[in-house]
C-alpha cells in the first residue's frame, strides 16, 4: 500500500477541515497522502441536500490548506471542464466523479492542466472498459499519472460490492488501483444515501490483501453530523488507531 486519499466527503468549511488535518498531517508524515475534500457535492440524491462551500470558497479553504501545512498534497473533484483551470495552482492531482467517467471533454480538460488524475469507475463499467479513460487521459498528457479508483459495481438496482477481482485488469492499464472504502458501501436511504461505516473498516483493512495500491477512505470528526455521507465516513480516531494495519 502505498497511497492515501484521506478527508471529508465535503470540505463543510475551514474548521472541520481544520480538525482533520490537524489529525491526519502527523501521523500521515512521510505517505503519499493526498487530502481530499469536496468544494461541491453536485450529485446528492435531494435537490434540498447542502451541496457543501461552493468554488470560491473551497478555492479559500485550498490556499489557506497550503499555506497552513508545509508539503501537503490535495485532491478535488470536478464535475465541469472549466473548474479544471480554476484548481489548477490549488490542488496536486483532480479527480473524476464516477458518474462522469466517460465525458470526455471533461477527462481531456482536466488532463491539459494536471499530471495526477484519479478516475472513479464507473459502478455500471466493467473494468475493461476503463482502458478507454486512460487512453484519452494519455492522448492529451502522455505524462499523466492515472489512478482508478473501485468504489463499488452495481449490484440489481440499488447495491454496490466492490469487485476485488478486477485488480489486476485495472493494473493492466493504469499507474495505481485505489480502493474507495466508503463509497463502495453506499446503498439508498429515502431522501438520502446511506452507507455502512463498519463495512467500510472491513474494507480499508482488507485492500492490502487485494494488492490495492492504495485506499480512499471518507473520515470526520463527527460522521454522524456530516453534511453529506454521514451513514459511511469514518471516524478520525479508527484512521488513527488502524492507519499502520492499511
Amino acid at each position: 500500500m502505498n497511497t492515501y486519499i484521506l478527508g471529508p466527503c465535503s470540505l463543510e468549511s475551514k474548521e472541520i477541515v481544520k480538525k482533520i488535518i490537524d489529525e491526519l498531517y502527523p501521523i500521515m508524515n512521510g505517505k503519499n497522502w493526498y487530502f481530499k475534500g469536496s468544494f461541491d457535492k453536485a450529485n446528492r440524491t435531494s435537490i434540498y441536500s447542502n451541496r457543501g462551500p461552493g468554488l470560491d470558497e473551497g478555492k479559500e479553504i485550498f490556499a489557506w490548506i497550503k499555506n497552513s501545512y508545509p508539503g501537503i498534497k490535495t485532491v478535488t473533484d470536478i464535475h465541469e471542464p472549466w473548474q479544471a483551470k480554476e484548481l489548477r495552482d490549488l490542488i496536486d492531482m483532480v479527480q473524476i466523479p464516477a458518474f462522469l467517467c466517460r465525458q470526455t471533454d471533461l477527462i481531456t480538460e482536466a488532463a491539459k492542466w494536471f499530471n495526477e488524475i484519479n478516475v472513479k469507475k464507473g459502478q455500471w463499467l466493467a473494468p475493461q472498459s476503463m482502458e478507454h479513460v486512460v487512453t484519452k487521459i494519455k492522448e492529451v498528457n502522455p505524462n499523466c499519472k492515472v489512478y482508478i479508483t473501485e468504489r463499488g459495481t452495481s449490484l440489481g438496482y440499488s447495491g454496490l460490492i466492490p469487485d476485488f477481482r478486477a485488480v489486476n485488469i485495472l493494473k493492466s492499464f493504469s499507474d495505481g488501483v485505489i480502493l474507495d472504502c466508503t463509497h463502495s458501501t453506499q446503498k439508498p436511504k429515502g431522501d438520502t444515501t446511506g452507507g455502512d461505516r463498519e463495512l467500510a473498516k472491513k474494507y480499508a483493512l482488507a485492500a492490502k490483501i487485494f494488492e490495492y495500491d492504495g485506499v480512499f477512505i471518507e473520515t470526520h470528526p463527527d460522521p454522524k453530523n456530516a453534511i453529506s455521507d454521514a451513514d459511511s465516513q469514518v471516524e478520525l480516531e479508527w484512521i488513527r488507531e488502524h492507519i499502520y494495519n492499511i
